[in-house]
Formats: C-alpha cells, sequence, structure tokens
C-alpha cells in the first residue's frame, strides 16, 4: 500500500469516527429521552415483554446473510455486481426461510405461553423491521467500504427520532405495548426508503457461484463465531426471562439502557475501524498504533461517562415521582457499568482481530465466552434472580482479561498502558462522588454537585497526564468544522 494511501485513509478514518461520534451523541440524546419517557408511561413488564420478543426476532438477524455482508466490507478488491447480487439473493432466501420458520413454531408458543394481540402484534412489526434491515445491507455495505458514515449516521439519527417521537406519543395516548409496535415499523420503513435514495444499487436475482465461494470462504467462519454469539447472547437472555419473568427482565432492560448509552461512541469506532483495519492489515506498526489510539478514545470518554451514570443514576430515580418502581434496578446497573467498561476495551481487540482475518482465535474466544454465559447465567439467574443475572454478566465479562494478553501476543497492543489514565480518572470521580452522598443535600443539588464535580475531576487530571492526546482530538475536531465549512 502506498504511503499516499495510508495518509488519505488516515484522514478519512479520523473524520468519520469523529463526525460519527457526534452525530451518536445526537443519537443517544433521543433514545435516553425517548427511552426515559417510554419507562415512566409504561410498566416493567411491558418494557420487559419488548425487550423478550426483540430478543427472540434479533435470532433472525444472525441467519440473515451467513457473514456474507462482513465477507464484503473485508475484501480488499472493490465489490461487483455479480457479488451483491449473489449476496442479496441468498439473504432475500434465508429471510424468507427464517419468517416461514417463525411462522410455522409462533403459533404453538403463543397457545402454551397464553400469548395475546399484544405479543403477536410485537412479533410482526419486528418481523418487518427484519425485513427492512435485510434489504438495506448492501447499500449499507457500498456506504461502509466508502467509509461514508456521514450518510448512514444521518439515516441512523432519522430512524432513532422517528422511533421514539412515534412511540412516546402513542404510549402518551394510552396505547401500551403497541406503541413500540407502531414506532418500528414507522422507522424500518422510513429508513429503507432513505438509505435506497442516498445509496442505490443495480439490484437484482442473479447468482454466481463463483462470487458465492468466494465470499463463503471469509463469511461463514465470520457468521460461525455470529452464531456462537448468538448463543451466548441471544438464547441465553430468553432463557433467563423465562426464569425471571417478564417484570425482572423490564428491570433489567432499564438497568442495561444507561451504560449502553456511552458504548454508542465505541460503536462509531467499531464502524469505522472495521473496514479501515482490514486495509491496513499489512503495515503492522501503523495498525498497532491505530488500534491503541482506538482503544484510548473509547476508554476517554466512555469510563468517566459510565462513572457518572453510575452514581447520578439513584438520585435522578428518587427525584422523579412514579419513578420509584425502576429503584430495583440500580444494583444491576452497577454491574453492567462495570462490565460494559471491560467490554469497551475488548469488542475493538476482537474486531480487530476479525478484520486481519484471524477468525479462528475470535470463535476459540466466543466459545470461551458462551460456556461461561450457560454456566452462570442459569444458575445465578435462578437462585438470585435478576441480580444473579447482573453478576453472571460481570464474571463472563470478567473473562475478557485473556483477550487483553492476546492482544498484546499476536497485535503488540499495550492493553494496561492504554487505558492506564483513564481508569484512574474514572476511579477518582467515584471515589469523590461517593463523598458527596454523606453531605446529604437536597436531591436537585446532589445531581448538579456531583456532575460539576465529576468533570472537573476528569477534566484537571486529563489535562495534567493526558494533553497531548487532548490537543490531538481537539485538532481532528477543528478539521471536521473546516471541512464542513469548505
Amino acid at each position: 500500500m502506498e504511503d499516499f494511501d495510508i495518509e488519505a485513509i488516515k484522514t478519512k478514518t479520523t473524520i468519520s469516527v469523529v463526525f460519527l461520534s457526534l452525530r451518536n451523541i445526537g443519537i443517544q440524546a433521543i433514545s435516553t429521552i425517548g427511552f426515559f419517557l417510554l419507562t415512566l408511561l409504561l410498566g416493567t413488564g411491558e418494557v420487559g415483554l419488548f425487550a423478550i420478543v426483540s430478543e427472540s426476532v434479533s435470532i433472525l438477524g444472525y441467519f440473515s446473510d451467513i457473514g456474507l455482508a462482513s465477507a464484503l466490507i473485508q475484501q480488499k478488491d472493490p465489490i461487483t455486481r455479480s457479488e451483491m447480487q449473489t449476496t442479496f439473493v441468498i439473504q432475500q432466501l434465508l429471510v424468507l426461510i427464517a419468517l416461514i420458520i417463525v411462522a410455522i413454531i409462533y403459533p404453538k408458543i403463543a397457545q402454551s405461553k397464553s400469548y395475546g394481540p399484544q405479543e403477536m402484534w410485537i412479533l410482526i412489526s419486528l418481523c418487518f423491521s427484519f425485513v427492512c434491515a435485510s434489504l438495506k445491507t448492501i447499500p449499507s455495505i457500498q456506504l461502509e467500504r466508502q467509509l461514508n458514515f456521514r450518510l448512514l449516521s444521518t439515516i441512523d439519527i432519522i430512524e432513532n427520532t422517528l422511533f421514539y417521537v412515534v412511540a412516546v406519543i402513542f404510549a402518551f395516548f394510552k396505547f401500551g405495548v403497541y406503541s413500540y409496535a407502531i414506532s418500528t415499523i414507522v422507522r424500518s420503513l422510513v429508513g429503507l426508503i432513505v438509505i435506497y435514495k442516498i445509496s442505490p444499487w443495480p439490484i437484482g436475482f442473479s447468482f454466481s457461484l463463483d462470487s458465492a465461494k468466494k465470499l463463503f470462504r471469509y463469511g461463514i467462519p465470520f457468521q460461525i463465531n455470529s452464531l456462537i454469539a448468538m448463543a451466548k447472547d441471544r438464547f441465553s437472555n430468553l432463557l433467563v426471562a423465562g426464569i425471571i419473568g417478564r417484570d425482572s427482565f423490564g428491570i433489567l432492560a432499564w438497568a442495561q439502557k444507561g451504560p449502553r448509552v456511552p458504548l454508542s461512541f465505541m460503536d462509531a469506532i467499531m464502524r469505522v475501524t472495521f473496514p479501515t483495519f482490514a486495509r491496513i492489515q499489512e503495515q503492522k506498526e501503523f495498525l498497532k498504533r491505530s488500534i491503541e489510539k482506538s482503544i484510548y478514545y473509547i476508554s476517554f470518554f466512555i469510563f468517566p461517562a459510565l462513572a457518572g451514570i453510575s452514581m447520578v443514576a439513584p438520585d435522578i430515580i428518587n427525584i422523579i415521582p412514579k419513578y420509584g418502581k425502576w429503584l430495583p434496578a440500580i444494583i444491576p446497573l452497577y454491574f453492567y457499568a462495570l462490565n460494559a467498561a471491560i467490554a469497551a476495551v475488548t469488542t475493538p481487540l476482537t474486531n480487530a482481530f476479525n478484520a486481519v482475518g484471524k477468525i479462528t482465535l475470535t470463535t476459540k474466544l466466543m466459545i470461551m465466552w458462551t460456556v461461561l454465559t450457560w454456566i452462570f447465567y442459569p444458575f445465578l439467574s435462578y437462585r438470585y434472580g435478576y441480580i444473579g443475572t447482573a453478576v453472571a454478566t460481570l464474571i463472563v465479562g470478567s473473562s475478557s482479561f485473556v483477550v487483553w494478553y492476546l492482544a498484546r501476543k499476536v497485535l503488540d497492543v499495550e492493553v494496561i498502558k492504554t487505558i492506564l489514565h483513564p481508569t484512574i480518572a474514572s476511579l477518582a470521580i467515584v471515589f469523590s462522588l461517593l463523598s458527596i452522598n454523606l453531605l446529604h443535600l437536597n436531591l436537585l443539588i446532589t445531581i448538579i454537585t456531583k456532575i460539576i464535580l465529576g468533570a472537573a475531576i476528569y477534566i484537571i487530571y486529563s489535562y495534567i497526564f493526558s494533553k497531548k492526546e487532548i490537543d490531538w482530538f481537539l485538532v481532528q475536531i477543528k478539521c471536521l468544522v473546516n471541512k464542513k465549512s469548505s
């Protein structure tokens, strides 16, 4: 790869990460406010029901392209029309098979569980969303290979805004769980129309055996990891829901929401770096620096956010009338926050393994996590309810330190050194904000004081020990602003 190509990739990747991260802040602001309003208007059981059905339908997504989309993104050569249409044909056949299976299985499940129209309409809406997502795959691949995450993030904002605006409006008018179904259909349909308007492609149903074989060589190993992940996450969540019940699962859904908000920054970097790492995999030193820089900025933003959310969440619940129904979610939130901090470092590393072709290594890691999940999740959930589920999450997540060791061995990435200062600064936030509780201040004053003190501590520490990294980030923001204005 030529030097000018590397410089072009560096510039485009950096701007894409910054832009997509800033866009994700907007998306998360919308989704957080929307989720808060929905949990204020709906009960724990209704939130739990939607979470359970969402997990069920998400399983279908793992069978929608058997890794072909990732194969198209990862490959070095330009994708051909034959490869796109072959992927599309295979994907739509798999989607059709998945929907037929749902149509056969659901009536039996509905009868045994005494499900009614609420469950059925949520299922219908999510299946519709599943179909729309499959139709969006090729346009999304085109934009990702171009590293054009501005348009992708714009579509995300449109979809998320529509979902929560529609859901909150219908929930306010007492539509209950049906609010989820209506908003899901609206979001999916509009998103499909917009992405085809922005990124059209020569849609067709031709099939090339040679193209299929080429894509399967990468896609099948990649999808094996996805299937293992499905067994680890989706199936285990459904098992937990069956053990602890709809209301308790709703509490866990609320507890996970807060820690997931900062992870959107990681998602932004992951979305950009996967195709980027794939293109620079031969440049070992450049790849190492890129991975370490990604991990640093992920931890720099996510760690303090997780610390702050954990410290102010109890005060927010207590200050809002009729919101006390979510107070049992606080203890699980702490465990999920710790697990999110570990995942924020681990997930980019497994992403890097995949991008440089270390699929077998990732598969072994996924098998390890899956075995641990199916050992600890059912046992602790059965013994201790939703608290046990949260503890099991952290136990399984802690095994990810194996990945950190492998990153040092395989990619020469120094994980501990990279995240040291964000970790110390975030711990300083936690201990300082805990001391505020001893003052027994008014709840509103407590929240304001914690936010100001936590931000001040983190900014001062980071300015002293991470000034170089902060200056670099500010330069990228300036470049982004200049690029937009030019």
